[in-house]
């Protein structure tokens, strides 16, 4: 069995606090994203800021001698997950783009705001240029990456998850509005299976919609993973996710200070999982031959960087 390299790459910090850019090296050579990071999103200053796609993403890949993307998954229309797309879409080869096709109920649409409408102009003028392939992907595809892989998705299903969420549910902070949560809630999730190795990349589902919704939804053997790259970043992690998650490595994409006080680490943690957190450890890599694996950090965290 060959090998794949799953990467889950490090970023600049400008202000949001997380964001979630994935590689995945297929052993038989092709390479996928699962989402590209931050980057303004605003068409007009974009440029002039830190563009995941351009400043980490396409440096790294052109460290690796890759020259195209067979293929990214855009989990979900929030800017931490698609602003590297912005620059990557017409001045790095993408095959084909991938989402949920998710858009927000008609009784919200009053709230459509310039970010999400900025990337259904993006996925259209992607679309648009020849060579480029798009496909809508819902719970219960696969994905033919490669044969030594399955890739199944697990979320969304093809209803969606439509509920308006309670904006004074304990624990919901001003910023996190209706809109906002439920986009999260449809992202994209999806689990790479290599022989005996399992990754879950859960998505940015929050603890509310993952606990009423997706996890009943999915099996015990679903939700049971080798590696998890956890949702929404860690930030919201819970007793019940972890045992259900049950990994031996948990990765956060965040950075610090936040990376050092998400739940996840002591939860994890205290379930046997090492807890590794893009801010703390820089670029995360897992190496799998499809019987182990071994995890590669491009930087050593130590306590005083917090």
């Amino acid at each position: 069995m060959g090998v794949m390299r799953f990467t889950t790459l490090a970023m600049e910090n400008i202000g949001g606090g997380a964001g979630t850019a994935i590689v995945i090296q297929c052993p038989n050579g092709k390479t996928y994203m699962v989402d590209t990071g931050l980057g303004g999103w605003d068409k007009d200053t974009w440029a002039q800021q830190y563009n995941c796609g351009r400043d980490a993403i396409a440096p790294f890949l052109a460290a690796r001698g890759i020259t195209k993307l067979d293929g990214l998954i855009v989990s979900h229309a929030h800017a931490d997950h698609f602003g590297g797309f912005v620059w990557m879409w017409n001045h790095f080869p993408i095959d084909e783009l991938m989402d949920p096709g998710y858009t927000l109920p008609a009784r919200l649409n009053a709230n459509y705001t310039q970010e999400l409408q900025f990337y259904d102009e993006l996925r259209a003028a992607y679309c648009a240029a020849p060579g480029h392939a798009y496909r809508k992907i819902l719970a219960g595809d696969t994905l033919a990456w490669d044969d030594e892989l399955k890739v199944d998705i697990l979320s969304p299903p093809a209803a969606y998850y439509d509920e308006i969420p309670d904006e004074a549910a304990p624990g919901r902070i001003a910023q996190d509005k209706p809109w906002h949560h439920l986009l999260n809630a449809n992202a994209t999730a999806l689990r790479i299976t290599h022989g005996k190795i399992s990754v879950f990349i859960v998505g940015d589902i929050q603890k509310d919609y993952l606990l009423h919704y997706l996890w009943p939804r999915l099996t015990p053997e679903q939700k049971k993973c080798s590696i998890c790259v956890l949702p929404a970043h860690g930030i919201h992690s819970s007793a019940e996710e972890v045992a259900a998650t049950r990994p031996q490595v948990a990765i956060a994409s965040l950075w610090m200070p936040w990376a050092a006080k998400i739940p996840a680490n002591k939860l994890y943690g205290e379930a046997g999982a090492c807890v590794y957190a893009t801010g703390a450890h820089g670029n995360i890599e897992i190496v799998s031959n499809g019987d182990n694996y071994q995890v590669v950090c491009s930087k050593t965290f130590l306590p005083e960087d917090n």
